[in-house]
């Protein structure tokens, strides 16, 4: 029979597991190790705010009064109904309760609770023991790796003392004290004023002095093995930044919510170029008022001076297209409003004339107006597209298509039928997609080859070619869908084609020269999707791009190189960034686009007259003036 204590002790843990199951918690979506909520007690829901945002380590000041401990930083603060066991054991016990798999956070993630006892630690201490007792299995983090490990800061006991209470108690540790090492296990983090290091208000940077201060008290602890902590430091996302970059292990915050969106989005904000490449450098010096033969545009969709610039510092600083002599801005706005989308923006760039948004190819009443494949064609020049986007997107589409909704795709498709272009390449589209389709079919009876891959280009005998292609680009920074395989080797289309592309034009044009537009598409993308990474490597694969141009032009010597924008996505601020490691960090204001102006360059024959504040209509007008087309 069972006694009468043990008893008791079922009777009472059937009690807690029947109320806790009774009790909803709000379970975290994730998981952040680094994150520590600072005077938690002062929030509307304390324990539950910051654990629900997924905080690794949360404190909570604790006051002996009367034979209870109650939450409060001030004796006057203490209130009946703030006690330790409603405001966090019992939260915490639910925690446990709920768990599927005995972890209270995802990614198997722990829970530090630092107490800071406000009246005489070793009573605290004792009473701790007593209300513990029945859950010590959650508590006992030394055991139990999905326990809450229980951390005592503020009016601990003498280190000598560490030894007379529980193990499953660690504490707080105190920088240039000599602990033993029977201490030193008893250690679970290492705390710091800031003050006492540097007056930084968490603006601009730390001096080097300080800088000096604070590396130096981080690396002794970790040489220890344990983990550091700064407490009344500054809470500035500066802060947060330098916190992670110097390898402090806990952001101490009074500002959880936005401490929670800061980490869960820096992998999705930041970015490090590990492979980074050497720009082409120009051969050639180009005499101003030389016409070219030859006009390659290069697009870079969605990409602004951040977007630029951030690649470049990604890649030590440099670029292809910062070697490019001549430079300048495009204003991008369409006719009905402050910031253009790619149909508008692609039209006026394509066409010359500028026009509304969604409107492809027409003007502002819908009628249809000439692009330069068209005006160039009366030339004898051979004309094409590249891009990594469908061959129906907003902004090849501009070179080929007049509708009055980007969404038409059929109708843009079929508009290939009358189009002068030599070459077209990019991604398929359903219109395309059977190979005896009506459309394919009427496409063979306008002498256009159809073809999938780039080989098609290098190997065609044909005088006119659309040709489907289209990346295969991994992105280790998003999350595979269930069933997806990680790419193993990168395949970027605007890369591998740009070169069989000029050489079928080349051979088309012959001595009355060619016109490319090339678009890296996908820039957009990491704008519309606040991406660091997608943006970076993106614009970098663009700017290999721009070199393999650069190249082509100093070879030919009868070659116009522009590069140049769309329009901006994503309104991207560059925070911070080191040219030495590749690091970039920045932060996206919207994920729609931008009127920012956007940058332009150019080299090669004629080159000087892409300089300047430039509207984005004249690119077309320029490009028929050097080529002498009225």
């Amino acid at each position: 029979m069972m006694n009468k204590t043990r008893i008791r002790t079922l009777a009472c843990a059937l009690a807690w597991a029947a109320a806790l199951t009774a009790s909803a918690q709000i379970r975290p979506e994730a998981y952040l190790p680094n994150a520590h909520s600072h005077n938690d007690y002062t929030r509307n829901n304390p324990f539950t705010h910051a654990y629900s945002l997924g905080f690794g380590s949360i404190e909570v000041d604790l006051y002996l009064q009367d034979g209870e401990l109650y939450v409060a930083h001030e004796p006057r603060e203490i209130k009946t109904d703030r006690t330790f066991d409603k405001l966090y054991l019992t939260p915490i016990l639910q925690a446990f309760a709920s768990s599927s798999d005995g972890y209270i956070y995802p990614e198997q993630g722990q829970l530090q609770l630092l107490i800071d006892p406000k009246t005489d630690g070793k009573e605290i201490l004792k009473l701790l023991t007593k209300k513990l007792a029945p859950h010590r299995a959650l508590f006992d983090s030394r055991n139990n790796p999905k326990a809450v490990k229980l951390l005592i800061s503020g009016r601990k006991p003498k280190a000598a003392d560490f030894k007379h209470f529980d193990d499953m108690f660690f504490f707080d540790g105190d920088l240039g004290v000599a602990y033993t090492d029977d201490q030193l296990a008893r250690i679970g983090l290492f705390s710091a004023a800031f003050p006492s290091f540097s007056n930084w208000n968490g603006l601009g940077r730390l001096t080097d002095a300080d800088l000096g201060k604070v590396r130096h008290a981080v690396d002794s602890v970790h040489q220890l093995g344990k983990k550091i902590r700064f407490w009344a430091s500054p809470d500035t996302k500066t802060t947060w930044y330098e916190w992670l970059k110097m390898g402090i292990d806990y952001i101490n915050t009074d500002k959880p919510t936005e401490v929670s969106k800061f980490l869960q989005t820096y992998d999705q904000v930041s970015y490090q170029e590990r492979q980074p490449y050497t720009p082409y450098q120009p051969t050639r010096q180009y005499a101003t008022g030389k016409t070219p033969k030859n006009v390659i545009l290069l697009i870079s969709d969605g990409a602004g001076l951040s977007q630029l610039w951030a690649a470049a510092l990604a890649n030590c600083g440099k670029l292809n297209v910062l070697n490019m002599p001549y430079t300048g801005y495009l204003y991008t706005g369409s006719t009905d409003n402050y910031h253009t989308d790619s149909a508008a923006g692609g039209s006026a760039l394509a066409t010359g004339v500028k026009t509304k948004n969604r409107y492809i190819g027409v003007d502002t009443l819908g009628r249809a107006v000439s692009n330069i494949p068209d005006r160039l064609a009366e030339r004898q020049m051979a004309s094409g597209i590249l891009s990594n986007d469908r061959v129906t997107g907003a902004t090849p589409s501009s070179f080929y298509t007049h509708v009055q909704e980007r969404d038409l795709s059929d109708s843009i498709a079929a508009d290939l039928l009358t189009s002068k272009l030599t070459l077209v390449v990019g991604g398929i589209h359903p219109a395309f997609a059977k190979a005896d389709s009506s459309l394919i079919q009427q496409l063979r009876k306008k002498d256009l080859t159809v073809a999938h891959g780039v080989d098609a280009i290098k190997n065609s005998k044909s005088k006119r070619l659309l040709v489907f292609a289209e990346d295969k680009v991994s992105k280790p920074w998003d999350k595979l869908s269930e069933g997806q395989e990680q790419i193993k080797t990168d395949y970027r289309l605007i890369e591998n084609a740009f070169a069989p592309s000029v050489d079928f034009l080349e051979k088309q044009g012959g001595s009355q020269g060619f016109f490319l537009m090339v678009e890296g598409a996908k820039i957009d993308g990491g704008g519309h999707g606040n991406s660091m990474p997608f943006t970076v490597t993106e614009y970098l694969s663009f700017d290999k791009m721009v070199g393999q141009a650069m190249a082509y032009a100093d070879q030919d010597g009868e070659t116009l190189v522009i590069v140049t924008s769309d329009h901006e996505t994503g309104g991207l601020v560059l925070l911070d960034a080191d040219h030495k490691t590749g690091k970039v960090l920045g932060n996206f204001a919207t994920t729609d686009h931008t009127g920012i102006p956007v940058p332009l360059a150019a080299y090669g024959p004629g080159a000087e007259h892409f300089q300047g504040f430039v509207d984005n209509s004249e690119i077309a007008k320029k490009i028929y003036k050097l080529l002498g087309i009225n």
